[in-house]
């Protein structure tokens, strides 16, 4: 198929998903055959023993769920017992889309989550672990499957950063136990690749510094100056290998917008060039490109292995791509395909071609709390035939609303704690030419069938013949994106609704006022960013606001606010980790964009010296393009724990209060994008103590050369004692501050903390309260640098706590908080004519 064609097909908004006209349904005949397995081990596979003849359910296995995680069952109505063999020898076993049998060997392999593979002996029912594999290091989201005749293929996105975007396809020899990689294609089409990827980075970030100076600018127009340099930047990107294939005529229409001041639509067009080049590219592919919950199958009657669809974690795909091992990969360009969705099953059938069953959707609902995913209804069973290389339906049908309505209900879910891991339906091809199901209807609270028994469903697919009328209804052009739209897009927010003025020039003195709210905000409901610090961006004088975590979602997104320009942007679509408290699989998107983890508490701060975010898991992200820079996630000196890591900015470099590696005791090290991270090693105190969530919080002191470190004393639920710490950079020392008034620095979240230059203060983020806790009149806690003390300030209500950002913009001199929802308070300080006041009146 021409790159072309490729490019001329539209991209879907998930609002339109499931709108085709009623038609009437045909369900193939299901047969509820016997009880099921365990309902609360998700993530199964069912493999069937042909010479044992019986089933297999592989189960996942963790700390959580130390018992053994093999069950067998014999057909037609035998009885699931526990096979007998203990968990692998890993930490953690999630074995879906993972685990093949191999009937020669007697054995049954498994990748798990680990990149490690492991082998059952069905015979001697032991587990071992084979040698790691280098062809298998630094993949995300592996997928595998075999011929049944000793070769296991396992496919999987690549995070290295040569070849970030492609997948990455690993063959393994089971008789003479050897790994090798399915060799890239011919140096042109590499290089041709790498060229295109150039191009669509610099696109990335001509339309980051677009963005940066029509949101700053309140007329959205940038200054003249900006102006220059971005159409200079137009010019350059217009001399780059493959630009002018891709955007001839495009970078200079572009320049020319940006010279008429319509910045906004400059942005628009630079952001269209850049799907154009994606799509080019993608439609070149000699190989799938990166996705998760896309499961691979082997067809029996070619050895061809077949991969469809899959989840770009931005978008949905519906691609049909067919793996031979002598020839490479091939994208198939069926008549109709299924509509786009992950997490389907997909199986072998013995007489030929493969089976898809099921499937998820990305959710749309944007209130506080709500799900990330849906399921694809109706309930679809396609068969895919590779000779034909057609797709066709063998049926579809509501969910049922009770058990007695004679069809399986929906199945796939996402589970664990963080709930990154998938449990697809657990489909398998038996004897006679059946499909068995074990149903695990999934026991998430939102899931319509979570009280439905685990039953064994068994459909004769003999007797399945394609449903041309479905397949018509169903099918859809193939090689579509599927995006959700609304506020998870980044040009939510890229309106020609001017904004209010802030009125930073006329704020009254020593006050937190409030800002207007911007025309549009994403930070809202689901994507609301809890729990987590906001950082000032000194050089481009704007916030830098990342979080998420709980009840909402942690992509790797990271807001942008203008207090001058009074607006918030976002660099790129959010992706979904899936995730319900932070996290999202593999520490980071397939594109290698970390997710929030857990909470980001203090995790990042802007780093003045490198002009870069820096994040404390070891990504760097650039608030001048507004996306992460394309690299492989450095090696950090310290234990990175969600728990225990707070990172400040300093003129030396980002510093970081983390925990020593194996250890108990925290200490300090500083970042140089040259060097990397350095230790500091303080003097002075033999045990520096962690830090802790909310609890403690740092800040740089540029008079006294020295980072204040706060919240002695302080834990979980408990009140410091108001002491400080402080490290100095000529000295390498830390010392103990002893603060006259105590009582008013006494705070249970340190975290926040702004060093006020031009007062020579320190601003507390957590209010003191008097009477009610969460609703009692705020003080705002101060401590006075020159005179060693803390006081209060009676400066009215601005957000504090665990869910807000507070900043200083040395410019402007004023003090900024942001809160989890994207609310703004500034406040003009000035200490002539603050009332310093010793306890709340």
């Amino acid at each position: 198929m021409s790159s072309a064609s490729v490019f001329s097909l539209a991209v879907l908004s998930l609002a339109f998903v499931g709108a085709a006209p009623e038609v009437a349904w045909s369900a193939p005949q299901w047969q509820n055959q016997a009880d099921g397995v365990d309902p609360d081990r998700p993530g199964g596979v069912l493999l069937w023993i042909a010479e044992a003849k019986k089933f297999l359910w592989v189960g996942p296995s963790d700390p959580e769920r130390p018992k053994p995680c093999i069950r067998e069952f014999v057909p037609p109505a035998g009885q699931w017992r526990d096979f007998g063999p203990p968990k692998p020898p890993g930490k953690a076993f999630h074995p879906y889309y993972q685990a093949v049998l191999d009937p020669a060997s007697a054995s049954v392999f498994c990748l798990s989550a680990e990149n490690v593979l492991y082998r059952l002996n069905l015979n001697e029912k032991t587990w071992s672990a084979l040698p790691a594999a280098p062809e298998l290091q630094g993949l995300s989201w592996p997928v595998m499957a075999t011929d049944g005749a000793g070769t296991i293929v396992v496919v999987g996105a690549d995070k290295k950063a040569d070849n970030l975007g492609w997948s990455r396809t690993a063959v393994y020899d089971i008789a003479a136990e050897k790994w090798r990689l399915l060799p890239l294609p011919a140096d042109d089409a590499v290089r041709t690749h790498r060229q295109r990827v150039a191009l669509k980075e610099a696109l990335i970030t001509l339309g980051g510094h677009i963005r940066l100076a029509w949101y700053q600018d309140p007329a959205g127009e940038g200054s003249p100056q900006e102006r220059r340099a971005l159409a200079d930047e137009c010019q350059a990107a217009a001399k780059m290998d493959q630009a002018g294939e891709l955007a001839k005529a495009e970078l200079p229409a572009a320049g020319g917008l940006i010279e008429r001041k319509q910045l906004l639509d400059a942005l628009k067009a630079v952001r269209a060039m850049q799907e154009k080049v994606e799509r080019v590219d993608e439609a070149d592919y000699p190989v799938p490109c990166s996705r998760r919950n896309s499961p691979l199958a082997c067809d029996a009657s070619s050895k061809t292995y077949v991969l469809f669809g899959g989840d770009h974690e931005d978008y949905l795909m519906n691609d049909t791509w067919v793996l031979d091992l002598a020839k490479g990969w091939r994208r198939i360009e069926p008549k109709g395909a299924p509509s786009p969705r992950a997490g389907h099953a997909l199986i072998s059938l013995p007489g030929g071609g493969v089976a898809l069953y099921e499937g998820y959707l990305q959710n749309t609902g944007i209130d506080y709390g709500s799900r990330s995913y849906t399921h694809v209804e109706p309930i679809q069973l396609w068969r895919y035939d590779v000779a034909a290389q057609r797709w066709d339906a063998l049926g579809a049908w509501p969910a049922p609303k009770k058990e007695t309505d004679g069809v399986p209900p929906l199945l796939g879910h996402f589970y664990d704690y963080s709930c990154q891991y998938y449990s697809p339906p657990a489909l398998a091809a038996g004897p006679g030419g059946k499909v068995f199901l074990a149903a695990q209807p999934g026991r998430v609270w939102f899931l319509p069938h979570k009280k439905f028994p685990a039953r064994v469903w068994t459909l004769d697919l003999g007797a399945a013949k394609p449903d041309p009328a479905v397949t018509e209804q169903l099918a859809a052009a193939p090689n579509q994106r599927l995006s959700r739209g609304k506020l998870f897009c980044a040009d939510f927010c890229e309106v020609v609704d001017a904004p209010k003025p802030t009125g930073l020039d006329a704020l009254p003195e020593n006050v937190w006022v409030r800002l207007p709210d911007p025309p549009r905000n994403p930070l809202y409901g689901c994507r609301q960013r809890d729990w987590g610090t906001a950082v000032w961006d000194s050089d481009r004088e704007q916030i830098l606001h990342w979080g998420g975590g709980h009840c909402v979602r942690s992509p790797s997104t990271v807001a942008h606010y203008s207090p001058a320009g009074g607006r918030i942007v976002e660099g790129f679509d959010a992706d979904e980790p899936y995730n319900t408290s932070g996290g999202g699989g593999y520490d980071s998107s397939i594109l290698n964009r970390p997710w929030n983890g857990v909470h980001n508490y203090n995790h990042y701060c802007y780093d003045p010296k490198c002009k870069l975010l820096v994040s404390g898991r070891g990504y760097l992200y650039d608030p001048a393009r507004m996306d992460w820079l394309r690299m492989e996630r450095m090696a950090l000196p310290y234990e990175f724990n969600w728990g225990s890591t707070v990172l400040e900015a300093s003129p030396h470099g980002a510093v970081a209060w983390a925990r020593k590696k194996n250890s108990d005791w925290a200490g300090l090290w500083i970042y140089d994008r040259q060097a990397g991270w350095s230790d500091l090693e303080p003097k002075g105190m033999d045990r520096l103590f962690p830090p802790y969530c909310d609890a403690h919080g740092m800040v740089y002191d540029s008079k006294r050369d020295r980072m204040i470190l706060g919240g002695v004393g302080a834990k979980y639920a408990t009140v410091g004692t108001g002491e400080l710490l402080s490290f100095n950079f000529k000295t390498r020392r830390i010392e103990k501050i002893t603060p006259a008034n105590l009582p008013a620095g006494r705070a249970r979240n340190f975290r926040e903390m702004a060093y006020i230059d031009h007062a020579d203060w320190v601003l507390i983020g957590s209010h003191l309260r008097v009477g009610n806790k969460e609703k009692g009149k705020p003080y705002t806690r101060v401590y006075d640098c020159s005179t060693n003390e803390y006081f209060l300030l009676d400066a009215g209500e601005a957000a504090d706590g665990h869910s807000c950002g507070w900043m200083y913009d040395a410019k402007r001199k004023l003090a900024f908080v942001i809160s989890h929802r994207g609310q703004v308070w500034a406040m003009k300080i000035n200490p002539a004519t603050a009332k310093r006041l010793e306890t709340a009146q």
